[in-house]
């Protein structure tokens, strides 16, 4: 591997790490960088040199940082297909295109990649693999990329089923805002205290802006299927944030009537109160619930993946329900 391309390499490598949350560091020696989370610590050599890849696998490492002395577990990243080690977690041409590629996806989409440090992949080479269809199925499938979405709980089959079609579905995670909200502070009128504390939670579909209830204690923060199609967001964070704070200063709003003497004659006056916007915290994030798109003949139904629910509203704006 010449050095302007394990240059390239390493930079690739270190981005694949970081989108895998790893703080990535270079260490002494110039050949090798370390990635460390969550107590774990990893040591990258991309090499296709014999020599040097035998004094790698062959050393034991062990790292100190922050006081703390930590094991480091190898990778070794080679393009050449005949190198064998023994205690190293070694990456080749195929492992080099899964990685990168999800990492693009999970830098995209603001989420964290799921790196797979134990099992080799195939994607570049042509001779036949013997499958274990169940297990690999599991395997592939806990390889999509890391969100924070609603449990896919209505299997393929199913959702044909509640459709009523004979045909094929397509699993699609729909982007939501999900919010909790927030607000405080009082005014007193007259010698009367009005409260503008209250909080709720909800979430607004980021394609087409229709709302849902949404139990936040339901989300899972981890892989989706792999093959799902992750539909992008259009509605924008600062804006769903201003459609929240209106809301919420709409709803919170009193009328206030009070009565007051002066001389003879009796007044009734009427005020409005608004709760101060600074006093509204919305906190919001991006979650995903799956959706079947279930496509039998000429009709499309849609199927939420979550409840089983035939939806009437499509959740998105490419589709028509016939």
């Amino acid at each position: 591997m010449e050095s302007g391309n394990r240059e390239k390499a390493r930079n690739v490598l270190k981005r694949i790490l970081e989108a895998a949350s790893y703080n990535v560091e270079e260490v002494d020696d110039p050949q090798v960088f370390s990635a460390i989370r969550d107590g774990t610590a990893l040591l990258v050599l991309c090499s296709d040199d014999p020599e040097t890849i035998r004094k790698f696998d062959s050393m034991n490492y062990r790292l100190h940082a922050g006081g703390d002395e930590m094991v480091c577990r190898k990778l070794l990243f080679t393009l050449d297909p005949a190198v064998q080690t023994e205690d190293c977690i070694q990456w080749g041409a195929d492992e080099f295109v899964l990685y990168a590629g999800r990492a693009a996806l999970a830098e995209v989409l603001g989420q964290t990649l799921v790196l797979n440090l134990g099992q080799p992949v195939h994607l570049l080479r042509d001779e036949p693999v013997e499958a274990a269809p169940a297990a690999a199925e599991e395997e592939e499938q806990e390889m999509g990329p890391e969100l924070p979405h609603l449990p896919l709980q209505i299997s393929e089959k199913r959702a044909c089923g509640i459709a009523g079609l004979h045909g094929s579905a397509k699993c699609r995670f729909i982007p939501y805002w999900s919010y909790r909200y927030t607000s405080t502070g009082e005014r007193e009128v007259k010698d009367r205290l009005v409260s503008f504390d209250a909080e709720g939670a909800g979430a607004i579909n980021a394609i087409n802006g229709i709302k849902m209830e949404l139990d936040p204690g339901t989300i899972e923060r981890g892989a989706v299927p792999f093959g799902s199609e992750i539909v992008p967001a259009r509605l924008v964070r600062d804006d769903v944030e201003e459609q929240i704070v209106r809301e919420v200063v709409d709803r919170l709003t009193q009328r206030v009537r009070f009565r007051y003497e002066k001389g003879d004659a009796i007044f009734y006056e009427e005020k409005t109160l608004k709760p101060d916007r600074n006093n509204i915290q919305v906190d919001l994030e991006i979650i995903y619930v799956p959706v079947w798109q279930v496509r039998g003949g000429s009709r499309i139904v849609e199927v939420n993946g979550f409840t089983g629910e035939i939806l009437s509203v499509p959740m998105d704006e490419g589709v028509e329900l016939l």
